[in-house]
């Protein structure tokens, strides 16, 4: 992984150099540029007007609703070139008062954070943490000339003069959580960037005395890879038999830094696609310019994308997901596959079998695996598994921390499928791991899925989404049912409407197998129950049905229904659909004991359009 990532940031460096600096976020806050120059022995400011004002044109107000201004991008650049690797690598561990920047050409903090230390220790003990910590800490990283006198010059004029810059920007006027940084006017960013680099060196690794040298080389641990836990000993790997993981060199430590800081940014698509092959790392700097400069929204966008500029499949590279600042998942694709084809070979369509208007939610010739993931699979999960922001992007929860909440769909049933499956299903959709789904998990999450939605229904209100999740269930079969043509529920279900209006229209006709069984009984149930009376009519009095795993317990639930609302029954002379089939789901034994097998055709019959006629 380690190689990898290395090699992917060499790329970006190689064809997308201003990437690294584009991406870096402003602070909010005030930024003065200071033009310090020696004059009679004295360190003066020169870009002041006749009142000692700093002229305007040196100041930049920044907040995040404001554009970008020349001299605010400047500052930007100037900002990148000397941020802390870590909240514990800054120049004053001490208060951490100037916390904001690493370098000797910049002084960096936050109004907040200075008045807390005006309190405790006061001005002097604030100037002492600046000249005795952050002076002293920076000039570690500077050269003897020009480099030394740009430092001495920022280092005199601040010790003297830092509670009267203060004055002059009206520091008390500014918002607690503004930052304030004074820089250096003179010095390029190539400038500024000499120093950071020299600070990088040391401290993107994580401690100094796990280093080893080889070869003149020193190898550490890198500190965006790895946390040490020394003062939690329940946190710390008690069995492990190396007491460090794997050492890089400072060079590649580098790199796995800026590769977290363009993380951070958000200047890179999650997930991320990272091509190892040669021929094919040119297509890194595309996925990164493609979701920084061409206002494209996300990884379907990106995918499509690169696919229509390379013409041909992508395969060869890893698959990289990271949350919260921590790599989750990083697997090898060999192979993706954009659209979906079932099991022989042929697209396929998903459609509305149950309700009234014909409705197609998938069509593979149409709509690839990323619609698939949205229109389909999220579906299953009540559509929280992935949910679409106000920006237009999507949010994965492949890998989120979940929390039950019912009123928007997340039940304690779907959060158990989600963490359960999802994984699953994120190979499936990202890396093409089609293998990893079976028929007979679709089975569990669509039937679990839709037990829920009985459990949690009210007056009828969740009888079209039930429909819908039931059609999903029985179009995914010839994706995931390598014998679908034989046992296609999809078309079962079409057939045994027609079959069963008839069965109930002929004396002669009759039930002849456990799927004409399960269908018929779905019909009479749905019968049953509409006769209820009661102000809270809803699906869940389907549940007492499901849970008879006998047929004969089956049936007798259903005879005790039907002995409830039998006044509701008008007794014809002639019998009439409902009679003829009551009396064949009573009649009949399925040779398939357990009823839970014969569940999706129960409901398929419950939920199908009623082939009675007669109401009364």
């Amino acid at each position: 992984m380690i190689k990898e990532i290395c090699q992917f940031v060499e790329t970006l460096e190689e064809q997308a150099p201003t990437l690294f600096e584009e991406g870096a976020k402003l602070k909010e806050g005030i930024y003065i540029a200071l033009d310090i120059g020696l004059e009679d022995g004295k360190y003066i400011l020169r870009n002041i007007d006749e009142n000692g004002n700093i002229f305007k044109d040196d100041i930049g107000f920044f907040t995040k609703k404001d554009d970008l201004t020349p001299f605010l991008n400047h500052c930007r650049m100037v900002l990148q070139a000397s941020k802390p690797v870590s909240a514990a690598k800054i120049f004053n561990p001490s208060k951490k008062i100037f916390n904001v920047t690493c370098s000797p050409y910049v002084v960096g903090c936050t109004k907040k954070i200075v008045d807390k230390n005006l309190t405790e220790i006061g001005k002097d003990g604030i100037l002492n943490e600046l000249t005795k910590q952050y002076f002293k800490k920076a000039e570690e990283f500077i050269e003897e000339g020009q480099s030394k006198i740009w430092f001495e010059g920022l280092k005199s004029y601040l010790t003297n003069n830092f509670w009267n810059l203060l004055d002059k920007i009206e520091y008390s006027n500014l918002k607690d959580a503004y930052a304030i940084v004074f820089y250096l006017k003179s010095p390029s960013i190539e400038e500024f960037k000499l120093p950071y680099q020299k600070y990088l060196g040391q401290n993107v690794f994580n401690k100094a005395n796990y280093n080893a040298t080889f070869q003149h080389i020193v190898f550490g641990i890198s500190d965006s890879l790895s946390s040490f836990n020394d003062k939690k000993r329940f946190l710390q790997h008690q069995s492990a038999s190396f007491k460090y993981n794997y050492r890089i060199s400072g060079e590649d430590a580098q790199q796995i830094w800026k590769f977290y800081q363009l993380s951070q940014n958000k200047q890179l698509p999650n997930p991320l696609p990272v091509f190892v092959d040669k021929d094919e790392a040119n297509l890194n700097a595309d996925v990164v310019k493609l979701f920084n400069n061409e206002g494209v929204a996300g990884y379907t966008e990106i995918i499509r994308s690169i696919l229509n500029l390379k013409r041909s499949n992508l395969q060869n590279f890893y698959l990289l997901f990271i949350q919260k600042g921590q790599i989750i998942d990083f697997d090898f694709v060999p192979v993706f596959k954009y659209t979906l084809i079932n099991g022989a070979d042929e697209d396929f369509v998903i459609t509305e079998l149950f309700g009234l208007e014909s409705t197609t939610y998938f069509n593979s010739k149409e709509n690839n695996v990323f619609d698939f993931q949205f229109q389909i699979i999220n579906y299953i999960f009540n559509k929280q598994l992935v949910q679409e922001t106000k920006a237009g992007s999507l949010w994965l929860k492949y890998f989120d921390d979940l929390e039950v909440k019912p009123d928007y769909g997340l039940t304690d049933a779907i959060y158990n499928l989600l963490y359960k499956y999802r994984k699953a299903w994120y190979d499936f959709i990202y890396k093409s791991k089609q293998q990893g789904i079976t028929m007979a998990m679709i089975d569990e999450m669509v039937r679990d899925s839709i037990q829920d939605d009985l459990r949690h229904d009210e007056e009828f209100k969740k009888t079209t989404q039930i429909r819908k999740k039931l059609s999903i269930w029985f179009g995914l079969q010839p994706l995931f049912d390598n014998h679908f043509k034989i046992n296609s529920m999809a078309n079962k279900t079409v057939e045994l409407q027609t079959t069963l209006r008839e069965i109930a229209q002929t004396e002669s006709l009759h039930i002849e197998n456990d799927d004409e069984f399960a269908f018929a009984a779905g019909q009479v149930i749905w019968k049953l129950l509409i006769q209820s009376e009661s102000a809270n009519r809803s699906h869940a009095l389907l549940e007492p049905f499901l849970q008879k795993t006998d047929p004969v317990l089956f049936k007798q639930a259903v005879a005790n229904t039907f002995n409830m609302y039998k006044h509701k029954f008008v007794l014809y002379p002639n019998k009439y659909e409902f009679d003829k089939l009551f009396s064949e789901v009573m009649g009949y034994m399925p040779s398939i004991t357990n009823m839970k097998d014969h569940l999706p055709m129960i409901l398929a019959g419950y939920f199908s359009e009623s082939i009675f006629k007669k109401e009364k």
